[in-house]
C-alpha cells in the first residue's frame, strides 16, 4: 500500500484528495499535505509504545483523520482495526479486546464516553488519541496536538524515516482486521494483508475504468470495507474525495459538491425514487402524463441504447432528448447535475429502479463482494448493464457454483483468514483453497452472476418446495408503502412475513383519503386497521410474479422500525433474519395459528 500512495503523489502531490466542511465552508487537504503527516502520526504511535503488526482501532465517523491513521498504518507497519461510530458499548470492547488493540484513535466527545468505561475491561489498551478537543480527566487519553508534538521528537531522536519503514513492508504483512457486522453471533476478524487490499485497488480499477480527477462523494462508513476499498482505488486514480456531513446531509452535499461518482446502497436510490413517484402522484394529472411518456420513452432507450453505453438516434433519440428536458434533468439535478455513476453494493437493487436512473444519466453498476474477498468480486461494467445481476468477474477472480449452488471465490484479494479462528477459517476456505460465500446464485449465458439468497436463509416448506426468501422480500417491497420485510415459513405449509411499513409515505397516503387519517407516529401507523387493509391489498397486487408457494399468506407490522439500535440491523444495515424471527416468535405463532 506504500507503493500505491507513491503512485498516486507522483501523478499530482498538490491535487485536492480529502475534502471535508468546516461551518458552511468545505476545506481540503492534498496529497502532498497528508503524506506530509503520516511521519508525525507514526513516530506519536511509536513513542507509545506501538511497535510492526501491533493493532491500532479506529472508532470514529468518516473524516481525513480516518485516512490519515489507516495510511500511518500502511507505512509503518501497524495493524488498523475499524470500528463503526454506531457500535454500542458492548461491540466496541469485543472487537478491541479480540484484536488485542493497544491504541484506540476516538473521534469525538459521544465516542469516548462510550469507551472509558470499556477502558478496564480491555486488557492490551493502553492509550486513545482525541481527535476533537473535549474536557476529561482521563490521563490514558491523549489528544492528537499531544500525539504529533511527540512524534515529532521521536522523529528527529530516530535514526530511521518513515520511507526506510515502509521499504521493508511486505505484501502478505497484515494491514488490517475488519470484523465483520455479523448477522448471528460474535463478528468474525477477517485478516487482510497489504497485498489482499492493494489487489483489490488495481482489480477494481482495471475492471470499471473510472476517469481520474474526479469528485466522488462518500457518506457509507468507512469502517465497513465497501466504502473503504472504494476511497482506496479512487485515491489511487486521483481522485477529490468530499466527505459527507451525515447520512441526512447527502442531498445538500450532493447539491453542493457535484460530484461525478460514489458508492451506494439500493436503500439511498430506493428512497430518491419513492419520492419521485410519490410526487408524480401527488401532481396533476397532465404532469403525470408527462411523466408516463417519458418513462415509455426512457425504457425503450435504455433497452436499445443506453445499457450499452451508446447514445440514442433518430426519431428515437430526439423523443429521448426531450423527455429528458422536461422530465429526467430533474432527477439527475437530485445528485447535483454532473453526476455520472455509481457502484451499488450491500443488497439487490431492483431492475426497475436501475432502469429508472439510467433514464436520468445516472448509470448504477451493480456489484458484489464481501470482506474476506478485500471485498470486490464482481461488478457490471460500464460498456454492458445488466440489471439484476453483479456483472462479471473482476481480474484474477475465480468463481465457480457448487453442486448446491453456493458460490466459491478465489483469487488474490482473498483473505488470509479469521483472527484467532482456525476452525472457521476451514470451514470457509476449503482445501483447494476455495472461499464459501454461504451465497446462492448462478451464472448466466453471457458469464454474468446471479445472486439469489443466502444459503442460511433459503427456506424448505413442509411440503418439499425450495424458497429464497430474498426474492420474495424484494417483490414485497417493490410496494412504496412497505419499507422491509423478513419472510418466514422453514418446514411450514406456508410463508407469512414481518413488515415494516413506509412512516412518510404512508402519513402523506392518510392525508388524501376521505376523511384523512391522521398518523404522527410510527405506533400510529403500525396500530391502523385502515393501514392494514392498505398493506394487504399492497401484498396482493405485489405477489402477481410469484408462484402460489412463494405468495404470502399472512403479515404481521413490527411494532417499531428495525434499527442498529434494537437489534434488527448490523452496522452496516443488513437485516439480522434470525434476532427479527426470534423476537417476534410469539406473533409468528398466532400467523399460523389464524
Amino acid at each position: 500500500m506504500p507503493e500505491i500512495y507513491s503512485d498516486a503523489l507522483a501523478h499530482g502531490p498538490n491535487r485536492k484528495l480529502y475534502n471535508y466542511k468546516v461551518g458552511d465552508e468545505w476545506k481540503s487537504h492534498t496529497y502532498q499535505e497528508v503524506y506530509d503527516m503520516l511521519p508525525d502520526l507514526g513516530f506519536g504511535l511509536q513513542s507509545l509504545g506501538i511497535k510492526e503488526q501491533d493493532k491500532v482501532g479506529i472508532l470514529s465517523e468518516n473524516r481525513p483523520e480516518w485516512c490519515f491513521f489507516d495510511w500511518t498504518c500502511a507505512h509503518f507497519n501497524f495493524v488498523s482495526v475499524p470500528v463503526y461510530q454506531t457500535s454500542i458499548p458492548k461491540q466496541i470492547q469485543y472487537i478491541l479486546n479480540h484484536s488485542e488493540c493497544k491504541v484506540v484513535v476516538v473521534s469525538n466527545e459521544e465516542q469516548l464516553k462510550k469507551l472509558i468505561p470499556l477502558k478496564s475491561k480491555i486488557k492490551s489498551l493502553k492509550y486513545a488519541i482525541l481527535l476533537e478537543e473535549v474536557e476529561h480527566n482521563e490521563d490514558w487519553v491523549l489528544s492528537l496536538e499531544d500525539l504529533i508534538k511527540a512524534g515529532k521528537e521521536t522523529r528527529k531522536a530516530s535514526e530511521v524515516s518513515m520511507e526506510d519503514i515502509s521499504a521493508k513492508v511486505k505484501p502478505d504483512d497484515l494491514w488490517s482486521i475488519i470484523y465483520t457486522s455479523g448477522t448471528s453471533g460474535d463478528p468474525k476478524g477477517v485478516l487482510l494483508t497489504q497485498f489482499n487490499i492493494a489487489a483489490n485497488v488495481q482489480q477494481t480499477q482495471e475492471h470499471e475504468k473510472f476517469k481520474s480527477n474526479k469528485r466522488w462523494l462518500s457518506f457509507l462508513p468507512l469502517s465497513h470495507t465497501f466504502e473503504r476499498c472504494t476511497s482506496l482505488f479512487s485515491f489511487w486514480i486521483g481522485a477529490e474525495i468530499y466527505f459527507a456531513e451525515s447520512i441526512v446531509k447527502v442531498p445538500d452535499n450532493l447539491k453542493e459538491v457535484k460530484p461525478h461518482f460514489m458508492t451506494t446502497v439500493p436503500r439511498l436510490l430506493e428512497k430518491i425514487y419513492s419520492t419521485v413517484i410519490e410526487q408524480v402522484l401527488a401532481g396533476p394529472k397532465a404532469k403525470q402524463e408527462i411523466f408516463n411518456w417519458a418513462q415509455h420513452v426512457g425504457h425503450k432507450t435504455a433497452v436499445k441504447y443506453l445499457k450499452d453505453n451508446k447514445t440514442p438516434l433518430g426519431p428515437l433519440g430526439f423523443k429521448y432528448s426531450l423527455a429528458k428536458k422536461l422530465v429526467f434533468s430533474k432527477i439527475a439535478a437530485v445528485f447535483g447535475g454532473e453526476f455520472s455513476r455509481c457502484v451499488s453494493g450491500g443488497a439487490p437493487l431492483a431492475p426497475e429502479i436501475g432502469e429508472f436512473f439510467l433514464m436520468a444519466g445516472i448509470r448504477v453498476l451493480e456489484g458484489y463482494g464481501l470482506t474476506e474477498m478485500s471485498p470486490v468480486t464482481h461488478a457490471n461494467i460500464n460498456e454492458h448493464l445488466v440489471f439484476g445481476t453483479v456483472g462479471k468477474a473482476l481480474p484474477d477472480v475465480q468463481t465457480r457454483i457448487a453442486a448446491d449452488g453456493e458460490i466459491l471465490l478465489k483469487g488474490p484479494n482473498m483473505m488470509r483468514g479469521y483472527y484467532k479462528s482456525p476452525v472457521e477459517t476451514a470451514e470457509a476456505i476449503d482445501k483447494d483453497g476455495w472461499f464459501h460465500t454461504g451465497d446462492i446464485g448462478f451464472i448466466d449465458e453471457d458469464g454474468n452472476l446471479k445472486i439469489t439468497d443466502r444459503k442460511k436463509n433459503l427456506i424448505v416448506t413442509s411440503g418439499g418446495k425450495n424458497i429464497a426468501p430474498a426474492g420474495v422480500e424484494r417483490e414485497i417491497c417493490s410496494s412504496k408503502f412497505i419499507e422491509q420485510a423478513v419472510v418466514v415459513g422453514d418446514r411450514r405449509k406456508f410463508l407469512v412475513t414481518i413488515l415494516v411499513p413506509s412512516l412518510e409515505i404512508i402519513i402523506k397516503w392518510g392525508k388524501k383519503q376521505s376523511p384523512p387519517l391522521e398518523f404522527t407516529t410510527y405506533e400510529d401507523v403500525a396500530t391502523s386497521k385502515d393501514v392494514d387493509k392498505l398493506i394487504k391489498d399492497e401484498l396482493a397486487a405485489a405477489q402477481g410474479g410469484l408462484a402460489r408457494y412463494e405468495q404470502i399468506k399472512y403479515f404481521f407490522i413490527a411494532p417499531q422500525p428495525f434499527t442498529i439500535e434494537t437489534g434488527e440491523l448490523t452496522a452496516s444495515m443488513k437485516i439480522k433474519r434470525n434476532e427479527i424471527i426470534n423476537k417476534y416468535d410469539l406473533e409468528i405463532e398466532e400467523l399460523y395459528n389464524n
